[in-house]
Order: C-alpha cells, then sequence, then structure tokens
C-alpha cells in the first residue's frame, strides 16, 4: 500500500496493490492484511491496483466488494455528520473504492465479470439476485432475501449437474448454509445497518477441479466478541469452540429466543470430511480449518477480521451422497 500524494503535500488516496489470492491459507491471510489496511483508517478513497494479480478467486472477490461498501458506507456517514455541523459549506469530496480495470490482466479481469463483480460497482443500481443461473458475488440487503438464497443455494450451486445428493440430504445441506446468513444478519449486521452495509456473498464452480465454492461475509462484531460478550472470561480459541457446539447461541432475539440456535456447522463439518472438501471460518482473531486432511482446527488467525466470514469448499465427484438413516437400494456414499 502507499498514498498518493498532492503538490501541496495532502495525502490523496491510498493505493493498494492487490497481489495473487487464491483460495487457500495463503489467500486467506492476504485478505485479512487488505481488510486489515482498509479498516484502520476508512475514511478515504482507495484505489485497487491489480498489476500484481495473476489469479482472484472468490474468497478474494467477496472480501474486496464488502470493503468497497465498507468505505462507501463510513464516509457517507461522515458526508452527512459535516454537512449538519456546516450546512452552508460543502461537504469534503466523497471517498470510495475505484476498481482499477485498466491494471488487470485479462484472466482476471474475465473472472470479475463472469461472476458479476464489476457490474455491481458501475453506473446504475444491480439487485442482488439478477436473471439468471451464475455462480458468483451477490450483496445481501434484506433479511426478507431469505427464499431467493434457499433458491440460489439447491437449484443452482447445489444443482444436480454439479453434484448427487439425496432428496433429503440436499435441503439439509442447503438450511445450513442458510443459517449462515441467518446467524450474519442475526449476530452480525444490525437491522439499522442492513440496508447500507449487508451481507455479501460469492460463489464460485471450477470446471477445470470440479470443485464448488461459496463464501459469506458480514462486518457484524464477530463470532468471538459476540460469545465473549455474553459468555465473559473466555479467550477467544474458547469462544470459538463454545460457538460450534451445536445449540449454542448468543442470539437474543426475544421473539425466538426459545429456539436453539447455532452457527449450524454440524452437517457441514461432517458432510466436507467425507466429501474431501474444506469448511473455513475467520472471525476476530480466531479461524477454523475442517477438513478431512486437518480435523477440526480451531486457532489464533494470523490477522484480524472485524466480521465473519465463512467459505465452504466441496468435491464435485460421481459420488452419490446420503445420510446413513436413508434405506440402501444400492452402494452409494453415504455418511
Amino acid at each position: 500500500m502507499f498514498w498518493v500524494i498532492d503538490d501541496e503535500g495532502e495525502q490523496l488516496k491510498k493505493v493498494i496493490q492487490i497481489p495473487t489470492i487464491k483460495d487457500d491459507g495463503s489467500g486467506y491471510d492476504k485478505i485479512l492484511s487488505i481488510a486489515q489496511a482498509v479498516f484502520d483508517d476508512p475514511y478515504h478513497h482507495f484505489d485497487f491496483d491489480f498489476s500484481r494479480c495473476a489469479i482472484i478467486d472468490h474468497n478474494a472477490v467477496v472480501m474486496l466488494g464488502a470493503l468497497a461498501r465498507y468505505v462507501d458506507y463510513h464516509n457517507n456517514q461522515m458526508k452527512i455528520s459535516r454537512a449538519m455541523l456546516s450546512p452552508i459549506r460543502s461537504a469534503a469530496n466523497v471517498a470510495g473504492v475505484m476498481f482499477l480495470v485498466d491494471t488487470m490482466g485479462s484472466a482476471v479481469r474475465e473472472r470479475l465479470i463472469e461472476n458479476n463483480f464489476l457490474s455491481h460497482f458501475s453506473s446504475g443500481s444491480l439487485n442482488g439476485y439478477p436473471v439468471g443461473g451464475y455462480l458468483g458475488y451477490r450483496e445481501h440487503n434484506y433479511l426478507q432475501d431469505a427464499d431467493k438464497i434457499a433458491d440460489h443455494l439447491q437449484n443452482e450451486w447445489l444443482s444436480a449437474a454439479k453434484l448427487r445428493l439425496s432428496d433429503k440430504l440436499k435441503p439439509a445441506i442447503t438450511s445450513r448454509i442458510l443459517e449462515v446468513f441467518s446467524n450474519a444478519y442475526g449476530h452480525g449486521v444490525s437491522i439499522q445497518d442492513m440496508k447500507t452495509m449487508g451481507v455479501y456473498s460469492c460463489g464460485h464452480f471450477s470446471n477445470k477441479d470440479k470443485t464448488l465454492n461459496i463464501s459469506v461475509l458480514d462486518f457484524g462484531p464477530g463470532i468471538v466478541s459476540n460469545v465473549q460478550r455474553v459468555r465473559g472470561g473466555m479467550s477467544s480459541v474458547d469462544a470459538m469452540k463454545w460457538a460450534l457446539v451445536k445449540g449454542n447461541s448468543t442470539r437474543t432475539d426475544s421473539r425466538i429466543s426459545d429456539i436453539p440456535r447455532g452457527l449450524g456447522l454440524d452437517l457441514l463439518h461432517n458432510f466436507v470430511h467425507v466429501n474431501g472438501g474444506e469448511l473455513r471460518i475467520y472471525s476476530n482473531d480466531v479461524k477454523v480449518i475442517s477438513s478431512k486432511a486437518t480435523g477440526l482446527v480451531v486457532e489464533e488467525s494470523a490477522g484480524y477480521l472485524r466480521g465473519t466470514l465463512v467459505s465452504i469448499k466441496i468435491n464435485c465427484d460421481d459420488r452419490y451422497y446420503r445420510f446413513t438413516s436413508e434405506a440402501e437400494t444400492t452402494q452409494h456414499k453415504y455418511f
């Protein structure tokens, strides 16, 4: 990152060099570092320069989009405050994020067009669920999006052409992923900020690797902070471990307080183990990695995230997946 300075020595904008970011441990460390640079001082204009970026995966896409909205939100709030204090004098120039398209290589540019990312930041508004079955970047500003999210997950993301799931398992996986969105709304972004900051997601299907991915991100207080606020006296790692236990919840909404609610990841944790996929959670100063190779790992993260990022990777193979309780009629893969 570096500053652009005018002739009088005033800092005009920050330029952040976006590196190559893959869906791996190093890639997540990189996006946490970028997020921290923005969180440290969001009241500026940022240029995101992609001249050093050869590959950009869905985890980076969802983070960059959310950071752009985060900067817009905070600078618009500052503009309103300044205008109220001095309505005669015009407010300072509105800061924001500029994605420098001319610095993008063809592979990066095509990926951002393919997943409908760039259209969200071009002129005019775009509904989070435009017509079409693309797996890409989406902005969820209303809890009422739940039906649309569920339909997208079950019929487009988990389509039969990608993965063979039983009629019982498919909606069960959908509901667990939907719970990730629900927790982001209920525990993360407040109702007041929902329309302005929202929850963000980006899905991707790699035809080359036959992997199905989705990342869900919010900039709320974060899982660890919420648990520590309610439970108190717990280390960050212990707070995350508590949140992962089925039924544990920090939700205080009186309308549904009688319903046990956790992160809803127990089934996903089991499924990615059988499937050979991966589940990652980054929230505050803790990360969770769940896979067949690593088991369940909960440890301190290399960076700090003001919010929660959940990423799921599923292998799309030719096996058929079902619950063990379902009647076995043929030799299928199950758990």
